[in-house]
């Protein structure tokens, strides 16, 4: 997890703002209509057009995403293990169940792309995890086969397409344990591509 759980905090943030229960807002956010935006099928535009009719409020657009995509934190700890896997030279890849406005909010605020070589976006391909396809894809992007990969996520339930395919799992819940399981998988040791 290279961010904090932004979702979790925008939907706090919207039902408090805006007198919403949070399981109104989590359905938007997270459910179908939420889906359809991470798969490509809405616009952001449409998305929130339909978010705000769901919920009946008059905010628009813009003020809402801006809610939802400032939730979003770097995790410093993970940023310097990031900033350390690439030093060692180790290739850094994403899969992200993103949207294109929070994507370019994130990048345009805080470089994160720039630390990653490739990767794959739910929006761009139209599929979302935990579809295999979507992790074959980034396997595809990898110069390493999926025996010398890791993969990480902080669902279980996202971690098992990886598995199949023969990637190592961890399953993230701070930088600090993260670090340490990547240290028993001897990832810091010396490296060459």
């Amino acid at each position: 997890m290279y961010f904090t759980d932004g979702t979790r905090i925008a939907i706090a943030s919207l039902a408090s703002r805006y007198h919403l229960t949070a399981k109104q807002v989590e359905h938007c956010l997270t459910g179908t209509l939420g889906c359809d935006y991470r798969l490509g099928r809405l616009s952001g535009a449409e998305f929130w057009r339909q978010a705000r009719a769901e919920w009946n409020i008059e905010a628009s657009a813009t003020e809402l995403a801006t809610i939802w995509c400032s939730s979003y934190q770097p995790i410093t700890g993970t940023v310097e293990l990031v900033k350390k896997l690439r030093g060692l030279g180790h290739e850094l890849l994403f899969l992200s169940d993103n949207t294109p406005e929070r994507v370019r909010y994130l990048n345009e605020r805080y470089g994160f792309l720039d630390q990653f070589k490739d990767g794959v976006f739910s929006h761009v391909v139209g599929r979302v995890k935990p579809d295999p396809v979507l992790y074959e894809l980034v396997l595809a992007k990898a110069s390493r086969p999926a025996t010398q990969c890791v993969y990480i996520d902080n669902k279980a339930e996202l971690l098992e397409p990886a598995r199949a395919l023969g990637m190592s799992v961890i399953a993230f819940e701070n930088p600090e344990q993260l670090e340490l399981a990547l240290q028993r998988l001897e990832l810091f040791s010396a490296y060459s591509n």
